[in-house]
């Protein structure tokens, strides 16, 4: 699990990080509003498209429930 973790860290390093700093300059953000932005939305990537997934390839509600336990973990468990 850790390496997982560490292999996580070097691809973020090197691929996220870079594209977002080329955003920036392309769009002229500043920093702070770039990385609540596109941060906030990668972040929240994996949830969208379990969603996506569950509602127009599985014809499933797994969507709803997805949306609504990652966000009820995120505000209690990541912020606290």
């Amino acid at each position: 699990m850790l390496m997982s973790f560490w292999a996580l860290a070097v691809v973020v390093e090197e691929f996220f990080v870079p594209s977002l700093n080329i955003l920036c300059e392309k769009l002229q953000l500043p920093d702070d509003v770039a990385g609540a932005t596109f941060m906030a939305a990668g972040g929240s990537s994996p949830e969208l498209f379990a969603s996506l997934v569950s509602l127009f390839i599985t014809h499933t509600s797994l969507g709803i429930g997805t949306v609504i336990g990652s966000e009820i973990f995120n505000h209690l468990c990541i912020c606290a």
